[in-house]
């Protein structure tokens, strides 16, 4: 029987989606972090469950050829990336397996498409980054640890800039978090957010000195344990409230409260295959639920001349998404602040960009109430998109390739979008 703390020497067969290394010992599945296929180790048990445990790694008997030097010395400690050891390509290998083997693991048979990757690092239009009183930076995994760094190989130098200053413009006050957001014209959107009222006028006065790109600043008080940037309410202390950026050849306006892609180059490769999936005509009726600033639904009005409609419950991301239309002189497109599953009107093909958490039951029954002919499902999570597939082909069928885009590069998220048919 395995034992807590002992030595054991093992050989890595498998990478999960959170980048530990997997293997057996005396039947038992062990977890290794950070290791990878091929590997021989000595590692430690640290945890035992009844099912499995963890090990850490002692030493590296024998190194894959996949693995790479190491670019931040916060890895393993800052819960943010998950695939810094091993090489990019090697990181894409791992992430289209997993969602392979997900597909497999549910029964569901499917084609996958090669996975879409144009960038590597220094890819994040938005972060969030946490205050400790002394520094700024990421919460180490599954705990509120702040791990305060000074570069972070996935942001543009400019966000680090912003933190660096505003560490020492904020030392020992209230403030909980910056929430920064840059824009392809190089504007910058920050959020300040803090757990009681505080005077930002000194902040703002020096800040968008030292970082003239800042456009917009925002101030939200929050006293909650957990912050739910979602649920802020945001007052606009500097700016006037929105930056500019381009997508897919138009110009969208984006408020702090709007949900916007994190990788803008990813993002349009993922847009024009939504685009294709969908394969409207002018005679098309489209629903783009879960729209935010409206891109999906503005890109497919813009490229095939369809009747689109445009849902989010987020009102402020509906005003950005009207305006957005009006910009591009759009007026094939409408847009409605509204419950995604209270949509009524009858279409062809629906569109639908859920958060992590997929559908709801509520909503798979609207699609099904709905009965398009077609449904382009985007995903960040394909555990969540293969449960609900698993309802949607008691009457639809997969009728593409489920194809692959690394939306976020070194961490354990992927994105994936495919594409269902009435039966």
């Amino acid at each position: 029987m395995i034992s807590l703390n002992e030595l054991y020497t093992v050989t890595i067969e498998d990478v999960n989606i959170f980048g530990n290394g997997v293997c057996r010992i005396e039947n038992t599945v062990v977890f290794v972090d950070k290791v990878l296929i091929g590997e021989i180790c000595e590692i430690e048990i640290v945890r035992i469950y009844k099912s499995y445990a963890y090990g850490k790694v002692k030493r590296i008997i024998k190194k894959s050829e996949e693995r790479a030097k190491i670019a931040c010395s916060h890895f393993g400690n800052c819960g943010g990336c998950s695939f810094l050891h091993t090489t990019f390509e090697n990181e894409n290998r791992i992430k289209e397996k997993y969602v392979k083997d997900t597909f497999k693991k549910a029964k569901i048979e499917i084609d996958v498409e090669k996975i879409c990757a144009p960038i590597e690092c220094e890819y994040r239009n938005k972060i969030v980054l946490f205050f400790d009183g002394e520094g700024f930076g990421y919460k180490k995994e599954k705990t509120n640890e702040i791990v305060i760094h000074e570069k972070c190989i996935l942001n543009e130098y400019v966000f680090d800039k912003i933190a660096k200053e505003s560490a020492k413009l904020f030392k020992g006050k209230g403030v909980r978090a910056i929430s920064i957001r840059k824009s392809t014209d190089d504007e910058i959107t920050l959020c300040v957010i803090t757990c009681e009222e505080l005077s930002l006028v000194e902040y703002v006065s020096k800040i968008t000195i030292l970082v003239p790109e800042i456009r917009n600043i925002f101030y939200s008080v929050c006293s909650d344990k957990e912050i739910v940037l979602e649920k802020q309410k945001y007052i606009r202390i500097y700016g006037e409230g929105y930056i500019y950026d381009s997508l897919c050849d138009l110009r969208f306006r984006i408020s702090p409260e709007s949900f916007y892609q994190v990788n803008h180059l990813c993002a349009e490769k993922l847009y024009e295959k939504v685009v294709s999936l969908a394969d409207l005509s002018k005679d098309s009726k489209c629903a783009d639920l879960f729209c935010g600033t409206g891109t999906i639904g503005i890109i497919c009005a813009k490229r095939t001349g369809s009747k689109v409609y445009g849902v989010e419950i987020v009102e402020k991301a509906i005003e950005d998404a009207k305006y957005n239309a009006e910009l591009n002189a759009i007026t094939n497109v409408r847009f409605e602040a509204q419950d995604a599953s209270k949509f009524n009107e009858k279409v062809d093909t629906i569109i639908i960009d859920p958060p992590r958490k997929g559908l709801s039951k509520f909503m798979i029954d609207t699609l099904l109430r709905l009965n398009p002919q077609k449904i382009v499902y985007v995903s960040c999570n394909v555990d969540t998109l293969v449960r609900d597939i698993k309802v949607l082909t008691k009457e639809y069928v997969i009728s593409s390739p489920v194809s692959i885009f690394n939306m976020f590069p070194k961490t354990s998220h992927v994105e994936s979008v495919v594409c269902l048919r009435k039966e």
